[in-house]
């Protein structure tokens, strides 16, 4: 069974000139020559939405901080708790997976985000207040612990502006120096480390997240469900503003699904075209985007039989079948590595 799904889009009726120059993939809201850029940024949602051994290792190290950090009523223990939390990428997941309508990214990092902080963080939270309220009868709800919940009105407007400037600013390192994107292990100046930069967004995130989650299990174990359902209700809503404040930039930059489709198209029609013309033991190819009518490939490819030149020749047959294709005009450059193969 499929569901269809029309939403208004609300952009529309604030931003009307932008976002038809965003529909219409106007160069003034689009990002343009970075090597494979589009295809890179899937990845990073793709990768982001994976729970991997790390990911429970650093939630539970996280939890185990923030709760301890929240009854002790220790802001540096609490502030610790955030640097460890790994929050990022299941947040940057649905980002992007809701940019490029990919549903099941969108819903593996709901997932993550929600199985990290409930099923993980709050359970944690809640057998550390058991167990310590056993071992002594000082255990209560600290300052700290009430600072995490939604009495008033204000607070819940100042939680969602906390949570949506997060996930704006998430969002913005990936959009704003897009080729961190393409090229993020190559070592650069300590101010624009794309590692410095996760690590400092990261912490933001977490403000919004682990301790809330931790409120929440602290408040079971302590039968203060005024704590469960107010430490709840703060940790959802900056679920929501995180997710909303990292959409809103990417829509603003203009990604969506097109040029993602059209980097795997080209990509697609190189590997088509080289294939029947020579047999290949390893080819890649990187793709840059100057717009929806121009673009760059560059491949590189260890084939066998090799005849001299032919990679000029191979060059203009793969150039003809991406216009063909997908009616952009290119230009293709081919490094071929003749292979010979021994045996004795």
């Amino acid at each position: 069974m499929k569901f269809f799904f029309s939403i208004h889009n609300p952009f529309i009726d604030i931003f009307p000139d932008v976002c038809s120059r965003i529909e219409k993939g106007s160069p003034e809201t689009m990002i343009w020559n970075v090597r494979d850029f589009y295809s890179n940024l899937e990845r990073v949602g793709d990768e982001g939405s994976r729970i991997s051994f790390s990911y429970f290792v650093l939630v539970i190290v996280s939890s185990l901080f923030a709760t301890a950090g929240l009854l002790a009523n220790s802001v540096p223990v609490i502030i610790g708790s955030m640097c460890v939390a790994p929050f990022l990428g299941a947040s940057r997941a649905v980002c992007i997976g809701g940019a490029y309508k990919k549903w099941k990214t969108v819903v593996k990092g709901l997932i993550k985000q929600i199985f990290g902080l409930l099923a993980m963080g709050s359970a944690i939270a809640f057998l550390v207040t058991i167990a310590f309220s056993y071992l002594t009868p000082e255990i209560i709800a600290t300052p700290e612990t009430m600072a995490r919940t939604l009495p008033t009105l204000k607070d819940v407007y100042l939680a969602m502006l906390i949570a949506v400037s997060s996930g704006i600013a998430a969002s913005f390192v990936l959009v704003a120096r897009p080729k961190m994107v393409s090229e993020p292990y190559q070592e650069l100046s300590l101010f624009n480390y794309p590692r410095l930069f996760d690590v400092t967004i990261g912490v933001e995130i977490a403000i919004s997240l682990i301790p809330p989650a931790s409120v929440v299990g602290i408040g079971l174990a302590l039968g203060r469900f005024d704590l469960f359902h107010h430490s709840l209700g703060l940790l959802l809503v900056n679920v929501w503003g995180l997710d909303v404040g990292g959409m809103i930039v990417l829509y603003l930059w203009g990604i969506k699904p097109e040029p993602l489709q059209l980097e795997r198209k080209i990509r697609r029609t190189i590997e088509k075209t080289i294939n029947d013309v020579v047999k290949t033991s390893k080819m890649s190819s990187q793709i840059i985007l100057y717009s929806y009518e121009k673009v760059d490939v560059h491949v590189g490819l260890q084939a066998f039989d090799l005849p001299d030149q032919a990679d000029r020749s191979l060059a203009k047959v793969v150039s003809r079948e991406i216009e063909k294709e997908t009616g952009v005009s290119n230009n293709v450059t081919i490094i071929a590595t003749p292979v010979r193969m021994y045996t004795s």
